[in-house]
């Protein structure tokens, strides 16, 4: 799904991410499709990502959809209500469940983090069109 240990990177580099989850202690649970990830949170960093094990694990979050859903959510430019979490959530098949304390109070984070995943999938393109377009 996703180049994740190029999202830790980015996410503890962004000013953005790290502002907005300063306080922010928390253990996400991604899904996509059958393939599960932990995104660990400390003290507004994320600690390390891992891949899901239910038998050790809680989450706070847990954010889930299949891979066709999450496709239309990172996609360079996302069609209308897949261009937030929150959106994906209510009008197409996300779901979004957890402790309404680490949504609310981060979802300025989450939001982020978000928009860090869409850049870290189409990296890639973003460099291909660029080159394309004669601009690097």
């Amino acid at each position: 799904m996703l180049d994740w240990k190029a999202l830790e990177t980015r996410a503890n580099a962004d000013g953005e991410f790290r502002l907005h989850a300063r306080f922010w202690n928390a253990r996400l649970r991604v899904g996509c499709g059958h393939d599960t990830t932990c995104v660990e949170i400390r003290h507004g960093a994320i600690h390390g990502i891992t891949p899901w094990d239910a038998a050790v694990f809680g989450a706070d979050l847990d954010i889930r959809a299949d891979a066709a859903e999450w496709d239309a959510l990172l996609a360079p430019v996302p069609k209308p209500f897949y261009h937030d979490l929150w959106a994906a959530n209510a009008h197409h098949a996300f779901s979004l469940r957890g402790d309404t304390h680490h949504l609310c109070a981060y979802y300025p984070a989450l939001r982020r983090l978000v928009e860090l995943m869409r850049g870290v999938r189409n990296a890639g393109t973003a460099q291909a069109t660029e080159a394309h377009h004669g601009q690097v």
